[in-house]
């Protein structure tokens, strides 16, 4: 086990938590001459880009290294929020954003790639959940900084650098890890790997089906569903402190483990978030509203970094980074899929989200089923 590389990862995770002027995101950038039309053309452009981007910088790095990669990402990270800092019109703000999907498609797989080689199997799940719990430290630190001192959008956008500048300084002292394997496979090998071991591929869905729907709904729907309930909206503050507060749990996740199995674990998850699904569907009662929205939120904590650790797991020899940015692919497909359902459920009403995350929770318990028969036959 490398500690120093896991220190160095925590703190740089939760100094990139650090963006102070999260909040006010929307208001700078019409502050700074961008239409709401403008912002959502940029955003799209912006997932183009990482999908595209995301296998072909996962092989960079197989053939780069761990180091190297991790260090020109956090680089570049640090002049994408320079570029934020000094940006007016269009053309800036995308040239940010293009910065970050360089940041994001590199350091996809990279990171959790590099983590999983610096710790030991068995440790694996209880580093990923305080990664987690660091990053989301870092976003609530910075939220009340901006609230309770800094108040000005321009300096919070100016203070957010210094973190990143930081961060970038300290990916210095990383120790990189040795490759697995040196390979003359190319991308097109990395994908038939994938598909004689099919059962991976339910895993992912899976995975995609839960994460997509506990996130929507608690981040997206969490409010229509607290109106629906008849919560006064001078509340919503309040409850989105503690919503804020619940991913730092997933700190929790290696200890978890300990009592209970990982697959246990992951079915335990789902079923769990398929029911609260169904009950907020049926209950429109304040306090179940509230409990129902946290649940989910709690159950994206613990399940985001096991199954990264899982998918690490899944992977032997070289190409490691390129095969979990085709992991990332698939999930992302998965995702758009839902994100559409959902918006289509949405307009309806608040219920056929819950209705349809329900759904979506018995697929993912289904795949799971169907993956875990896969691996008994082999």
């Amino acid at each position: 086990m490398k500690k120093r590389n896991i220190y160095l990862l925590f703190a740089i995770e939760w100094l990139q938590g650090m963006v102070f002027y999260s909040s006010v995101a929307t208001l700078y950038r019409q502050n700074h001459g961008l239409t709401l039309v403008e912002m959502g053309l940029i955003e799209s452009l912006f997932s183009i880009l990482v999908f595209i981007l995301e296998i072909p910088m996962g092989y960079l790095c197989d053939r780069l290294g761990y180091k190297k990669t991790m260090m020109s990402c956090y680089g570049i990270y640090l002049l994408s929020k320079i570029v934020f800092y000094q940006a007016y019109g269009f053309s800036m703000f995308l040239l940010e954003r293009l910065l970050l999907a360089i940041t994001v498609s590199g350091l996809s797989g990279c990171d959790s790639a590099f983590l999983y080689l610096s710790t030991g199997k068995i440790e694996n799940p209880r580093v990923f959940g305080y990664l987690h719990a660091c990053g989301v430290a870092g976003m609530m630190m910075s939220s009340m900084a901006f609230s309770l001192w800094i108040h000005d959008m321009e300096l919070a956008a100016l203070c957010t650098i210094f973190p990143y500048l930081i961060a970038f300084l300290l990916s210095f002292f990383l120790e990189d890890v040795p490759m697995e394997g040196s390979s003359h496979m190319g991308i097109k090998d990395a994908f038939s790997l994938l598909f004689q071991q099919k059962r991976h591929i339910l895993f992912l869905i899976a995975s995609a089906l839960l994460l997509e729907t506990t996130h929507t709904i608690s981040v997206f729907y969490s409010q229509l569903q607290w109106k629906a309930s008849h919560i006064p909206v001078v509340y919503f503050g309040l409850i989105f402190i503690f919503m804020t507060a619940i991913p730092l749990l997933g700190a929790s996740l290696g200890k978890i483990v300990e009592y209970i199995r990982e697959k246990t674990l992951m079915f335990l998850l789902v079923f769990v978030s398929m029911i609260t699904c169904i009950i907020l569907a049926l209950s429109h009662h304040p306090y179940i509203s509230i409990a129902g929205i946290m649940i989910l939120t709690l159950v994206e904590a613990f399940y985001s970094p096991l199954s990264q650790s899982l998918m690490n797991q899944r992977v032997e020899g070289a190409l490691r980074v390129t095969m979990l940015s085709i992991y990332s692919m698939i999930m992302n497909m998965v995702g758009i899929v839902m994100n559409m359902s959902f918006g289509v459920a949405g307009d309806i009403n608040i219920q056929w989200v819950m209705i349809l995350g329900g759904c979506f929770c018995f697929l993912s318990l289904l795949c799971l089923k169907r993956e875990n028969q896969k691996n008994k036959e082999i």
